[in-house]
């Protein structure tokens, strides 16, 4: 009697658990509507690799947390690429410390507005080497072949886009040592507002108490959570935070970025004694 087992680990862009690695993570094409990106076999064993599509997008709970959106046939409707999507090659076998060149088109519509147009692209794995077959003491085998699936985003600019961010009210939370900041948020323009927030708190000298540094990715309206550490000599009173909303990142090029207008807040927190 023979099981198989398929682990599926969604939504990587690399780890530990990763079976082969991808550069870069985030996809931008040119403006031929091409982009390239490399897998790598870092594994003593040959790879089977296949790249597919998938539409989807970060979104935020009431609470500001990010989960992802995979089924939604109305914004796939206005902002997928869809079809339009191609990839060469789209399956096959990378030998132990090899590297393949991959090659991802997307096909002009001119029939779009325009816009920053994006998708999912997935990259799933499995070594090719003879499955691991192990033996219980009824005499019933079990077959394992592991599954490791990795999720990019893909980008596809088509004309003029932009992008712009407003904040609303903004909530806060303390729970333990942390401080947890929830903003409400409308997103502008015909683009993802995609970049970094930094949230800072000040005492009443204005010396930083303590800071946090994330990416953000805010493609519809919604609300967005900061979580600051606070130090272990945190002492509870009144303080100012400060919130700075870019369209910067370190690990993408500021010309694929579309470039919006910084967004900054300022508020009082009183934390009672």
């Amino acid at each position: 009697m023979v099981w198989a087992v398929f682990l599926i680990l969604a939504g990587l862009s690399s780890g530990a658990w990763a079976q082969v690695s991808i550069a870069p993570t985030t996809l931008y094409t040119d403006a031929n509507g091409i982009s390239t990106f490399y897998i790598s076999n870092p594994s003593p064993d040959a790879q089977e690799v296949s790249v597919s599509f998938v539409f989807g997008y970060p979104a935020y709970n009431e609470s500001g947390e990010l989960y992802m959106v995979y089924e939604d046939e109305d914004k796939e409707a206005d902002w997928g690429l869809g079809s339009r999507l191609r990839v060469f090659p789209r399956s096959f076998i990378i030998g132990p410390n090899k590297q393949q060149v991959v090659r991802l088109q997307v096909r002009p519509d001119r029939s779009k507005p325009e816009g920053m147009y994006f998708s999912r692209v997935k990259i799933t794995s499995n070594a090719q080497a003879a499955d691991v077959v192990t033996q219980n003491a009824e005499g019933v085998a079990m077959r394992v072949n592991f599954k490791f699936d990795q999720i990019l985003a893909v980008f596809h600019r088509q004309g003029n886009a932009t992008t712009s961010l407003k904040l609303g009210a903004t909530e806060y939370i303390k729970e333990g040592n942390k401080l947890h900041v929830t903003s409400e948020f409308t997103r502008g323009g015909n683009a993802p507002f995609i970049g970094s927030a930094h949230a800072v708190l000040l005492d009443p000298q204005n010396q930083v108490v303590a800071e946090q540094q994330q990416t953000v990715a805010l493609y519809f309206d919604g609300k967005h959570r900061v979580t600051i550490e606070l130090p272990e000599d945190f002492a509870m009173g009144d303080y100012t935070l400060e919130l700075d909303y870019r369209t910067e990142r370190g690990d993408v090029s500021a010309s694929d970025l579309v470039q919006g207008a910084p967004v900054q807040k300022r508020l009082q927190v009183s934390l009672p004694r």
